[in-house]
């Protein structure tokens, strides 16, 4: 009895011994990607020299409150794709070779909104089980959009229209508006800055703050004077995004179509 109680105890403390010798690690906790783009996911875990393939199982999925999903798994050595979840059918593939080095990476490819989430690989060798897991967030990117050209005559009260899209609250941000290079106008945290603006603009450019949680920064113009033609940019530079400015021309015609006169949707400052 006293034997086997030992034989017991040692197989215990193997067992401990091996599970915390045998580690899943990644290789970066959190990504952040835009929709569309491409991403590579890494793992890292414990081999030796004696390993075999058939004694290699991994399974890799995306962890949901009330579901997992599929995106690689390896039984036995050899990889299963049918296992796959529909969701990542034909834009997951791994480069299998580093599969010896102790490395799982997984190639996402066409990155969607719906990729966002904990993703946890499960990896069982001989020498033990662990798992690891990191987080994706698939983001759709934000831009500056501008609009066609304008029309106006000298005299006019005219909207150059900007806006972000998808729509981004923009009211903490600072918004520039610059014609031919020169600032005129700006907007920070939601308050016009006087001091950062053009003089020759400052009484004539209004924006509408409270559109500027659904992503208009809209500039109205008053007053056009024939040097007002020309090109407008609408900048938002701390905005976290590869297109953070749109274009607006104003053209001047001596008796065309008067320029936008939509509805300001409110007071504008």
């Amino acid at each position: 009895m006293k034997m086997m109680s030992s034989i017991l105890l040692l197989l215990i403390l193997s067992s401990c011994l091996c599970a915390a010798t045998f580690v899943v690690n990644v290789t970066q906790s959190s990504y952040q990607a835009e929709e569309k783009q491409n991403i590579t996911l890494e793992w890292t875990f414990t081999t030796k020299t004696q390993g075999t393939w058939k004694n290699l199982f991994i399974i890799c999925s995306l962890v949901r409150p009330d579901e997992e999903l599929v995106l690689y798994r390896v039984r036995e050595g050899v990889e299963i794709p049918e296992s796959q979840d529909k969701q990542f059918s034909g834009r997951v593939q791994s480069n299998k070779d580093v599969l010896k080095e102790g490395r799982i990476r997984l190639h996402v490819s066409r990155l969607r909104t719906e990729d966002s989430g904990l993703y946890q690989c499960d990896v069982k060798t001989e020498d033990g089980f662990n798992n690891a897991d990191c987080r994706l967030n698939v983001f759709v990117p934000v831009k500056v959009v501008g609009h066609d050209p304008i029309h106006a005559k000298v005299g006019d009260d005219v909207i150059l229209p900007c806006h972000l899209k998808p729509p981004f609250d923009v009211k903490n941000l600072a918004i520039e508006w610059k014609f031919e290079g020169q600032i005129i106008h700006v907007h920070r945290s939601g308050v016009k800055d006087n001091a950062a603006s053009n003089k020759t603009h400052i009484n004539r450019t209004f924006m509408f703050p409270e559109e500027f949680e659904k992503g208009n920064i809209s500039l109205k113009l008053t007053k056009v004077t024939q040097e007002d033609g020309g090109n407008y940019i609408c900048f938002v530079p701390d905005l976290q995004s590869q297109v953070n400015q749109g274009n607006v021309t104003l053209i001047l015609d001596e008796n065309g179509p008067q320029g936008s006169l939509t509805d300001t949707r409110g007071k504008y400052v």
